[in-house]
């Protein structure tokens, strides 16, 4: 197309309006991008912050466990010991209930008796202290037992208060534990948000930088054609007059469209499921695939440069293949392509049909 001189001015200053435009949209992506990234990283100390508290918590949890543990076998122990202890105060006073019955049961001597039958005043008076000193012997080991298994009652009770206090601010801690594990789950659905957005936002950029070139390419064009704007490889004829006919009635736009729809899919090395992740030779054989053309065999890169009819750079229309080094995609229109770019990025639309050297464009619509 040839321009007029006053044609091209306009239309250079047309295309140097738009690539501002495009600009200023570009360095508003960026700052987004940067917003984004300030507020990951804040939001990254928060919940660095509450894994410590969480961590912090465990640990806690740990030690009551062990102070739980500990009191529990001190209970056992006190227990054990308190059994003995009952026993014990137990056979004494069945020794005590023995030798009162003997004593009630059998005739007691009186005083005079006593007094007759000993030997001497110091007998006499060694028979009444021994009587007396049984009984109070027993009344004393009885007593004994008595204070000790109280005693033993009394810290058992306070080791089970123990316990149940301890069960008590281990459960508290539990429930901060939860609380905690809730917001740090949260924070992380937060985080997984922000990621999306900042995908999206390097996508819009990206996408913003490929109509900046494509508009600067058009500047280049009205300046003086499109000579060296586009990189080839090999012998492919950029400005030549192939343009083949549509021969399956399948229109190109509806292969862009169905392509669009796999954006934001995973990339995989030798994939080939649309949804689940492919590779770039997979996607182009699956989006095809679904309009009925299928091959043979699983296609590569380099299988997809001898399929249909090869078309001109100046002709090249939506739907076409476009074949690079080690590398194949789609023609999108608007001088960007669709394709399983990588695995960093995944399918994406953004992408200048130039950002890499061309070696055949080819129609098989």
């Amino acid at each position: 197309m040839k321009y007029s001189k006053i044609a091209k001015a306009a239309l250079c200053i047309v295309v140097c309006v738009a690539v501002l435009a495009s600009d200023s949209t570009v360095s508003n992506a960026v700052r987004s991008i940067s917003e984004i990234e300030a507020e990951q990283d804040a939001l990254q100390d928060e919940i660095d912050a509450l894994d410590a508290d969480l961590y912090s918590l465990v640990s806690q949890i740990a030690e009551i466990n062990a102070e739980i543990d500990s009191t529990a076998a001190e209970i056992e122990d006190t227990q054990a010991a308190l059994a003995d202890a009952t026993a014990a105060r137990e056979a004494q006073y069945e020794a005590m209930k023995l030798r009162i019955k003997y004593m009630y049961e059998t005739p007691q001597e009186s005083l005079f008796e006593m007094l007759v039958q000993s030997g001497s005043i110091t007998q006499f008076l060694n028979r009444v202290d021994y009587a007396k000193s049984v009984e109070k012997y027993d009344r004393a080991k009885l007593d004994q037992f008595i204070a000790t298994q109280a005693e033993i009652e009394e810290l058992a009770a306070a080791l089970e208060e123990e316990k149940a206090s301890l069960e008590s601010a281990k459960k508290e801690l539990k429930t901060q534990e939860s609380a905690l594990e809730v917001m740090v789950t949260e924070k992380r659905g937060e985080m997984d948000d922000l990621d999306a957005e900042l995908k999206e936002a390097k996508e819009i950029a990206a996408r913003e930088a490929a109509l900046r070139a494509a508009r600067e390419a058009a500047a280049r064009a009205a300046a003086g054609g499109t000579s060296g704007a586009v990189k080839t490889s090999g012998n492919y004829n950029v400005n030549g007059d192939l343009n083949p006919g549509y021969t399956t009635g399948i229109s190109g736009s509806s292969v862009v469209s169905y392509a669009n729809q796999f954006v934001g899919n995973r990339y995989v090395w030798g994939g080939t499921s649309l949804t689940d992740g492919c590779d770039c030779s997979g996607f182009v054989q699956g989006v095809l695939a679904n309009f009925g053309i299928t091959y043979g065999s699983r296609m590569t890169s380099g299988s997809f440069r001898s399929v249909g009819q090869e078309v001109s750079y100046n002709y090249m229309q939506p739907g076409d293949i476009v074949c690079y080094p080690g590398h194949v995609a789609f023609y999108a229109g608007g001088g960007l392509i669709v394709e399983a770019q990588s695995t960093a990025t995944g399918i994406t639309n953004y992408r200048p049909v130039t950002c890499h050297s061309i070696i055949t464009i080819r129609r098989v619509l």
